[in-house]
């Protein structure tokens, strides 16, 4: 599969999209309009199947055994397996992860805006969209959205956390929340409280507006190159050290970002971004995102919203902060 989405054999993508929000790079899913009630975006999403439990089983015929604490997750439609948890793993249901969103689209000004499941459905998540804006200039438009994601594998806590997208280059970046925290995670032996999970992330836009107004601050900073260069030996060195430094400037990593830096990057000619903090931030994002190497382009986007790219990310954001 040349993209991190579900398939089905029937060739339906476990993927729904805003209209108005646009698919994503992938160019896939299915296109629902504004307004679509949570049970419309369950079917275009593909999440309407339940993650069903069984014991372990071992062995043949007759003497088939079973093991008590260990339990296969599987999916209700296809019977494939998801992963093998312990009995004590709590289940999120995909339609749970929408009907999260439900009071928030109608009362609390959220609107829908993706929902999807990937690696067969052993993850899946849902965002909605708080606010645009446009801290950098007219042409560069920023998207804030709440992400609340999980996993059926044991691979993923469930997850809420603020995030970014950039229009012009679909580059993704973690937003802190108000208490200064990236994201509220809750373990799979605990039971997934929704009403709780709201009242702790603080759902206002205090950290919507506290981020837009960080990266405009960071578009009027300017960096040089050879300042762009030390930057990013630091964020890619293994540790604190000029020895870790100097090694990191020979990785490939390294050179892709300085070269997105000095003019490769999406939007780099807008306003603000070209010999700026906010234009080496979205070379880092563009890379984390689009260009790491990875053995697929799933892993990528797993690596890019919930590994070693979005802490590549982090980094890079609370560096150039700190200028």
């Amino acid at each position: 599969m040349s993209h991190e989405l579900t398939e089905r054999a029937d060739g339906r993508i476990e993927y729904a999209f805003r209209e108005t929000d646009g698919a994503g790079w992938h160019g896939l899913g299915n296109a629902l309009p504004e307004g679509a009630t949570i049970d419309q975006w369950t079917q275009a999403a593909g999440m309407e199947w339940l993650i069903k439990r069984s014991r372990v089983r071992y062995g043949e015929g007759a003497s088939q055994r079973t093991i008590d604490d260990k339990h296969v997750l599987f999916r209700s439609d296809t019977k494939a397996d998801l992963g093998i948890v312990s009995d004590k793993y709590q289940i999120v249901q995909p339609r749970e992860v929408l009907e999260f969103f439900r009071d928030l689209v109608r009362a609390g000004g959220l609107e829908l805006s993706a929902a999807g499941t990937i690696f067969g459905g052993r993850r899946f998540w849902a965002t909605a969209k708080i606010g645009e804006a446009s801290p950098v200039s007219v042409r560069d438009k920023i998207g804030g959205f709440l992400l609340l994601s999980t996993s059926a594998d044991g691979s993923l806590a469930t997850e809420a956390r603020l995030t970014s997208i950039r229009v012009v280059c679909r580059n993704t970046l973690q937003m802190a929340r108000a208490d200064g925290k990236p994201a509220l995670r809750v373990s799979h032996r605990s039971v997934f409280d929704a009403n709780a999970v709201k009242q702790q992330m603080g759902l206002n836009t205090a950290a919507w507006d506290s981020f837009r107004h960080a990266l405009t601050r960071l578009a009027n900073k300017p960096v040089v190159e050879e300042q762009a260069e030390e930057i990013v030996a630091g964020l890619f060195a293994a540790q604190d050290s000029q020895t870790a430094r100097d090694k990191a400037r020979d990785s490939s990593g390294f050179k892709k970002v300085l070269t997105l830096f000095t003019g490769a990057a999406l939007g780099s000619e807008l306003d603000g971004v070209q010999g700026t903090a906010y234009g080496l931030l979205q070379a880092c994002t563009e890379y984390a995102d689009h260009h790491v190497r990875a053995q697929s382009a799933e892993n990528r986007f797993v690596s890019a919203q919930w590994g070693s790219g979005a802490d590549l990310k982090n980094r890079a954001l609370e560096t150039l902060l700190a200028l």
